[in-house]
């Protein structure tokens, strides 16, 4: 029987569109009526990125809220929804 557990939905989401630690999917909205897709994507607090120029490791000190288009679900429009963080060097 098909799972509705919405962390296993998540979960393949994640894999679906390949994210990795600590990106995570945080939440599937789904509107039949507006046959649109949101997929939510975080990361959960006290993470760390990689330096865009020097590649160590830095804590995060804000986050700005970014949305893309993606392709479409089956006939659904998709968007991306996630936090893009900023970092101290």
């Amino acid at each position: 029987m098909p799972t509705t557990d919405p962390m296993e939905m998540n979960k393949l989401f994640g894999m679906a569109l390949g994210l990795a630690s600590p990106w995570q999917i945080a939440e599937l909205k789904f509107d039949p009526e507006e046959t649109r897709l949101d997929i939510e994507i975080d990361f959960a607090p006290g993470s760390s990125f990689p330096c865009p120029e020097c590649g160590e490791s830095c804590k995060v000190h804000d986050a700005n809220k970014q949305t893309r288009r993606h392709l479409n679900f089956f006939q659904h429009m998709a968007y991306l929804n996630a936090r893009q963080p900023r970092m101290q060097m």
